[in-house]
């Protein structure tokens, strides 16, 4: 634009005193340029006063017949050539010829576009610079379309499996001039120029960045480490790493004093080598207060040196807390105290106190553990939502910077006692006579009793009788997990009664069970059989009952139960009743040597009996064990040996007892299967001794609810045999109003063992 300028001041000035500037033809390239052909611009003046000079640029540069042995200038007065013999990328380019006198000069500037892959102009070589020197690096090629230039750098860690070119990473674009100032060992390493523009093939080379004279410098300086608190009696480590160039030298000072394990011999320190320097290691197995202080790590080599200060506490948990005591007990909260740590009983600050508790349910026995976090200015607290009735045990412990401190000694304490918070459960009421009821109960769950339960209240009244309010019967409390049983007596024939049951205990009574109904029987039972055992063979047993006198016309059925001595389940089937006062029944297909038990129910269209005595027999040895020679061929006989020839008196025995033995097992596995198709499971034998429970009235329908679980101790019921029942069960007593006229009872057998015990 300059030369422009002066051009038209000097073709004014030129024309305004009758000489002329220079004017230039236009020009442009003779034929389309072709990588590795030939072309050429002509450079003349339209007009101008000589003499003239003609000169070249490219690119704004002058250009010189030495420079460019590619191109060639043929220049006279007023005419010049350039000419390029053999075209290359790097050809490409603004082209400008300037013709000049000295009254002004002219230019005119045709471009030259020569597509082709870019060509090096400068390429990289390894260096090798010192730590914090500034590294400039030059990568330069031509061509057209304009290159593109980007740096490259090998990442730290690649697997060569991988591609190689995927391992690089790009850390600069569109620069000739990759600079690096103040550098480090971590500028150290492979780096890569690539040049692009479009065009295959592209360039690229790699060099080597070697970073020599690195000082000493110690990492990690500024962060937590430098800060370590110990507890007493632990091992105390710290150290520091150095990265530099080795030989480094390592120096441990604490209170202007070396540290070393020749002086200390609690004190060890260890030098390891790492990847870019060292990492020294100061260790004392077991910290005392005299290791608290602040520490030097010092480090240094020939080009440099570096320091770190580490301070190092020792510190104890805090001692137990004193006088932990409780102040108050409610039913469900407790507040207990405590003297709050001095300063001076804790090298840390006290952070806070820790309460733990647990319920005890029996000596040695603590359920789950509950913690309570407390601020450091409290000294009591007050624990709440804990259960009524119930022991606890409680420790506290205070906390600081290393953690728990000892805990204090431990303190009981029990919570006041509430109402029971549940029913008791598995209500069932059967009828055990025209008078008599059975009621059986389970205790509410355990964690509602809230306190230790003392006994139950049985209410019962006529189902009927609404307004009138329920008669209630105590019943001691046999214990937290065990079925309890209570008789009603002396009540109206067939007659539908309400029953009801709830627990107590010092504080009160809780709720009551939901009513259920349960009707006494319209008439009497049948008595109870005798039976006994009369005789017993390998696979057999004969039994015999005899009825009550009297007994005969009120009984329509009987029905033997029994069981071996191991099954846990009884078996019942019909004794073939006939209408006598005595019979005998054997019972077959037994298996051989079986203890077999044994008892006998008779019913009626009001349910079953009380239940027989149990009898216990046993069967034989099987045969082969029993018989002898003489027995089989001729049992009043001794002397048939006399008549026989030894050897054959041998084999007809051996022959003879085989069959006999074959026949006597293949009748007991018949009789066995046959019996098993025949009976059906007996009910329980409720509350009988060893044997579980005996079942009555099975003709009945149970009236109540049905147990929701299993007895955890089935062994605690009462045994309920004939005979025994009085001695057995506890005398019901009063603690409420009940009715003691037996308004209700109008017809009593006095022969039956529920309503008149012996």
């Amino acid at each position: 634009m300059i030369c422009l300028l002066f051009s038209l001041i000097a073709i004014n000035f030129g024309t305004l005193n009758g000489q002329e500037s220079p004017k230039i033809v236009p020009f442009s390239s003779l034929v389309k340029p072709v990588i590795g052909g030939k072309t050429s611009f002509t450079c003349q003046s339209l007009s101008g006063s000589p003499p003239l000079q003609i000169t070249w640029f490219k690119d704004g540069k002058q250009l010189a017949q030495d420079l460019l042995p590619s191109i060639k200038l043929r220049t006279n007065e007023e005419v010049s050539t350039l000419i390029i013999d053999s075209i290359k990328s790097s050809h490409s380019g603004n082209y400008t010829c300037q013709i000049s006198n000295r009254y002004g000069a002219d230019l005119y500037s045709t471009e030259l576009i020569i597509e082709g892959p870019p060509n090096w102009i400068k390429k990289p070589n390894d260096m090798k610079k010192q730590f914090g020197d500034t590294i400039t690096i030059d990568c330069i090629a031509s061509g057209y379309p304009k290159p593109k230039v980007n740096w490259k750098r090998m990442k730290e860690t690649w697997n060569q499996i991988n591609d190689y070119y995927s391992n690089m990473e790009t850390i600069g674009s569109n620069n000739e001039k990759l600079i690096l100032r103040n550098v480090t060992r971590d500028n150290g390493g492979r780096y890569g120029c690539s040049i692009s523009n479009g065009i295959q093939p592209d360039l690229w080379t790699e060099f080597q960045v070697t970073i020599d004279g690195f000082p000493a410098k110690l990492k990690n300086k500024n962060t937590a480490s430098s800060s370590v608190s110990v507890k007493k009696g632990n091992k105390l480590e710290i150290d520091c790493e150095v990265e530099g160039d080795k030989p480094i030298n390592m120096n441990w000072i604490k209170n202007s004093i070396t540290q070393n394990k020749f002086d200390n011999p609690r004190l060890d320190i260890n030098e390891l080598p790492t990847v870019d320097g060292i990492k020294s290691i100061l260790t004392i197995k077991s910290a005392d207060s005299v290791d608290d202080g602040v520490y030097q790590c010092q480090a240094e080599n020939k080009y440099g040196k570096d320091e770190k200060t580490i301070k190092v506490t020792i510190v104890e948990p805090p001692p137990s807390p004193q006088s932990f005591m409780v102040h108050q007990a409610w039913s469900r909260s407790v507040n207990v105290g405590w003297s709050k740590l001095s300063s001076s009983s804790s090298k840390t600050p006290i952070l806070g106190y820790v309460i733990r508790y647990w319920k005890t349910s029996s000596p040695g026995i603590n359920e789950q553990l509950h913690e309570v976090n407390v601020s450091a200015s409290m000294n009591s607290y007050l624990i709440k939502d804990i259960e009524p009735g119930t022991m606890f045990e409680a420790t506290l412990m205070a906390v600081n910077e290393v953690g728990l401190g000892s805990p204090s000694r431990v303190i009981s304490f029990t919570t006041g006692e509430e109402e029971p918070s549940s029913a008791p459960v598995d209500l069932v009421a059967t009828p055990r006579g025209p008078s008599t009821i059975r009621i059986t109960w389970r205790p509410p769950p355990r964690d509602s009793h809230n306190g230790k339960l003392l006994g139950y209240y049985v209410g019962y009244r006529r189902a009927d009788d609404y307004k009138s309010t329920h008669f209630f019967k105590t019943v001691d409390s046999l214990g937290p997990n065990v079925t309890h049983e209570y008789l009603l007596t002396s009540l109206t024939k067939a007659t539908d009664y309400s029953i009801t049951v709830k627990a107590f205990n010092s504080a009160g009574s809780g709720p009551a069970y939901q009513e259920i109904t349960v009707a006494t029987l319209a008439g009497d039972v049948a008595p109870s059989p005798r039976l006994h055992i009369t005789q017993t063979t390998v696979d057999s047993i004969t039994l015999k009952y005899t009825l009550p006198q009297g007994a005969l016309g009120s009984i329509d059925h009987l029905d033997l139960h029994f069981k071996e001595d191991d099954e846990p389940h009884w078996r019942s089937i019909d004794f073939f009743f006939d209408g006598k006062e005595t019979a005998e029944y054997t019972l077959s297909g037994l298996n051989p040597s079986m203890v077999y038990k044994f008892y006998l129910t008779a019913s009626n269209s009001h349910g079953a009996s009380d239940p027989s005595s149990i009898v216990t027999a046993k069967t034989s040895r099987p045969a082969r064990d029993a018989f002898t020679f003489g027995s089989v061929f001729d049992p009043a006989s001794d002397a048939f040996g006399s008549y026989w020839n030894m050897i054959t008196v041998l084999s007809i025995t051996i022959a003879v007892a085989i069959i006999i033995i074959v026949i006597v097992i293949a009748f007991v596995f018949v009789r066995k299967a046959q019996l098993e198709a025949a009976t059906k499971p007996a009910y329980e034998f409720s509350l009988a001794s060893q044997a579980g429970t005996l079942g009555y009235n099975q003709s009945i329908p149970p009236t109540g609810t049905v147990r929701r679980f299993v007895d955890i101790d089935v062994n605690t019921n009462k045994p309920l045999m004939h005979g025994s029942l009085v001695d057995e069960y506890p005398t019901p007593y009063s603690k409420l109003t009940v009715d003691g006229n037996n308004k209700h009872s109008v017809l009593v057998d006095h022969n039956h063992v529920y309503d008149c015990p012996r």
